[in-house]
């Protein structure tokens, strides 16, 4: 196949490629560059065009690129990356406006929640505010819909609802797929030192082969060039791990703070202390030498008795006059109610390198579960999140272009009893108005396929939620017995996704496409599930005493 284009002198093309197929860019009849060959495994390519003017993209096997953007340095950051979509009939190239109608278009994609343009998403990384750009990362893995060799997937907003996609930010140091390895550049954190400069801590996993034993993780600090495009210098800053105190290879996620107490750089990490999930200190003074200053949490014998290997994606900062802990349990499974990877907190003091919780009982982050490795950054005087929604119970149906999407951005707060609550940022209200739905003659109320919102207010005991698509379960959520719940048509008992709410008055639930979110108790209390089943209800009844309201959310 063959196609022309015109391109600017600084324009750059990036893909990712598997053989056996070929690509090669002419001008005229002068070869510029080529790619004679794929390799059997996926490798990484960049073409730099220097000089302003058209040429001829020619290449033999469409289904060997598999996945292809091109941008111009000097304007990326306003227009975004032009998609490079190579076909049977030829290239097409999407950017910005129809970028995004075409994600809005495919109807098992929830719209008010980001997720990438194409393959495999998970946690969130990297978030910051930039004078009014806000800035994500993500884990991203760019040759395939499911996990394998992490990358940082970048995207930037100035309403955190519509989304620009900006190039991959940060690669692994080795090609992993050519050595059949897994790894890469796992999870980590923004800083902006006290004079202003900006730097990214994370984890590298080294070229592994087993999934859960003998890999090797090491701390690095990435600095970004111009406009944050790329990673320009990366340098490993922790190269070995505590040993004498059982960390054995769960060694990860760093997040790095400027400690006043201390007068000196602090940094958090998830763990494992001879089996018991844990959270690790570490200290430095310039950022480069780091020292092992111990643990400040060790999880109770009961959480790696039931599963749990280690702490995932610690969070931990001062919110008022107090410090806040965020941790996930990976392998924790709650004899209870059969949940598993449940992300927790704990609120508490923080003084001379020592965390008190004020106390030892862990509040769980979500109860449905769909919510994992939150992480939330400081923007102003508010304290923001986002959280990747999966729990590993359901996958993406097959044939799907992409898999995974980030919860709702969150607003982190806690109430006069210490408690920590989480509530949908403001900035939902100007992005996505809300249309009041009117009640249909047998009580209940049509829904069109778009997100919707309800808010319950008063006694909700008794209270019962359930929307379906064509008499089919959407979802129930239903307050009974001091408890709440969510209920989907895959769910068969065995697990069951519930949380006590004896004296909630109050309850919040956002649906977008699959995806339900609910705040109760004025945001205490939250659960999070995402469906692939009647994923765009017609129909929702609410059965109860109480107060409500329901509304249609249309983009404004």
């Amino acid at each position: 196949m063959k196609s022309t284009i015109t391109l600017s002198a600084s324009y750059q093309l990036e893909f990712w490629a598997q053989g056996p197929g070929s690509i090669r860019i002419v001008r005229d009849d002068d070869l510029l560059w080529q790619v004679p060959a794929f390799s059997s495994h996926p490798d990484f390519f960049r073409y730099h065009h220097r000089e302003v003017g058209v040429v001829t993209l020619e290449w033999d096997r469409s289904e060997a690129i598999l996945w292809a953007y091109g941008y111009d340095p000097q304007t990326v950051t306003e227009t975004g990356i032009t998609i490079f979509e190579f076909g049977a009939e030829g290239l097409a190239l999407r950017t910005g406006p129809e970028i995004d109608a075409r994600l809005r278009s495919d109807p098992a994609r929830p719209v008010m929640h980001f997720s990438p343009i194409r393959q495999w998403m998970n946690d969130p990384n990297g978030l910051c505010k930039i004078g009014e750009t806000w800035h994500i990362f993500y884990q991203f893995h760019p040759a395939g819909t499911d996990w394998g060799p992490m990358h940082w997937g970048h995207a930037v907003s100035t309403d955190l609802f519509n989304w620009t996609h900006l190039p991959v930010f940060l690669h692994p140091e080795q090609n992993l797929w050519r050595l059949g390895a897994t790894g890469g550049a796992f999870s980590g954190n923004a800083f902006e030192d006290r004079d202003g400069s900006r730097m990214f801590f994370y984890t590298e996993r080294l070229p592994a082969y087993d999934l859960f034993k003998g890999y090797r993780e090491v701390q690095k600090l990435a600095r970004p060039g111009r406009g944050l495009l790329h990673a320009t210098s990366v340098e490993t800053v922790i190269a070995v791990r505590p040993e004498a105190d059982g960390v054995d290879h769960d060694f990860r996620d760093p997040k790095v703070w400027w400690d006043e107490g201390a007068r000196a750089y602090r940094m958090a990490l998830g763990s494992a202390l001879f089996g018991d999930p844990a959270v690790l200190l570490y200290g430095s003074d310039n950022l480069i030498d780091w020292s092992y200053l111990g643990p400040i949490y060790r999880a109770p014998a009961h959480y790696r008795e039931n599963g749990a290997r280690a702490v995932e994606c610690p969070d931990f900062f001062p919110l008022g006059d107090k410090w806040v802990m965020l941790m996930a349990f990976v392998g924790y499974t709650e004899p209870a109610t059969g949940r598993h990877n449940l992300s927790f907190a704990l609120v508490g003091e923080f003084k001379d390198d020592a965390f008190v919780p004020d106390t030892g009982e862990l509040q769980v982050l979500d109860f449905g579960t769909d919510f994992y490795a939150m992480q939330t950054f400081r923007a102003g005087e508010r304290q923001v999140a986002f959280a990747w929604l999966f729990n590993w119970e359901d996958r993406k149906p097959a044939g799907s272009p992409y898999s995974g999407e980030m919860s709702l951005p969150r607003e982190i707060s806690l109430d006069s009893t210490g408690r920590l609550l989480m509530r949908p940022s403001a900035e939902l209200q100007n992005a996505w108005r809300a249309d009041p739905l009117v009640r249909e003659a047998d009580g209940s109320f049509k829904l069109n396929d778009a997100p919707f919102e309800l808010f319950i207010t008063g006694n909700l005991e008794g209270s019962r939620v359930a929307a379906t698509e064509r008499d089919a379960l959407a979802f129930e959520i239903v307050v009974t017995g001091g408890r709440v719940s969510v209920r989907l048509p895959q769910d068969d008992g065995r697990i069951r996704y519930e949380a006590e709410c004896a004296l909630a008055a109050d309850l919040r639930i956002i649906y977008d496409r699959g995806i339900i979110e609910i705040f109760a108790d004025n945001g205490a209390i939250c659960g999070t599930r995402r469906s692939y089943t009647n994923i765009a209800p017609d129909k929702i009844e609410i059965m109860s005493s109480a107060r409500f309201i329901l509304s249609e959310r249309q983009a404004v």
